[in-house]
């Protein structure tokens, strides 16, 4: 029986020192790392007859970058190059993560600008973009993560070129993205 005591009060003073102090409950925390970037690449299909003569569908490849900004919220930062061809697009936006789990389904908004090579005179082939997308990230482990998105994209050169798809990449981080400091200044 005396065992039985000295193991349980043993037991409750060891909660008591280790346990979560009570101060730190509710402060914000952030990651000490907050930048992901990788690669991409994907499928993308003409939604209008202009963009249709130069391709119905595009292979796309994305070089994409991430920054933690708070808890659901991400900045986005992507480089994009279509083919065939010499066409390409950059995109700066947000993300709307709806979990904060390892499986992340998320929204995004962005604008940017592209260029498809259409006609000889440049200025009709370049334009601002806006694009739109859905997807999910997934982290295999600490450090790679999958990302998965549907992208609308709208450009408003000439035409009003407009193109959807499906985009699967991989991003890398550093080891201490899941190592969480906190904002005691927030």
């Amino acid at each position: 029986m005396k065992k039985l005591i000295v193991t349980s009060m043993v037991l409750i003073c060891t909660n008591l020192v280790f346990s979560a102090d009570s101060s730190e409950k509710g402060v914000p925390t952030s990651p000490l790392t907050k930048y992901s970037g990788g690669i991409g690449v994907g499928a993308m299909m003409s939604r209008n007859n202009e963009l249709q003569e130069l391709s119905n569908k595009f292979f796309r490849l994305t070089f994409m970058n991430s920054v933690y900004l708070r808890e659901h919220f991400g900045l986005f930062f992507d480089v994009d190059w279509f083919a065939p061809g010499p066409n390409f697009g950059a995109y700066l936006g947000f993300d709307y993560n709806f979990t904060t789990t390892d499986f992340r389904p998320f929204l995004g908004l962005g604008g940017g600008a592209n260029y498809f090579d259409k006609t000889s005179e440049f200025g009709k082939n370049i334009g601002p973009s806006f694009t739109a997308h859905a997807g999910f990230n997934l982290d295999l482990n600490e450090t790679i993560q999958v990302r998965a998105r549907v992208p609308y994209i709208v450009t408003v050169n000439e035409n009003v070129d407009q193109a959807v798809g499906l985009e699967i990449g991989i991003m890398f981080s550093d080891r201490f993205r899941r190592v969480k400091k906190l904002d005691y200044n927030k």
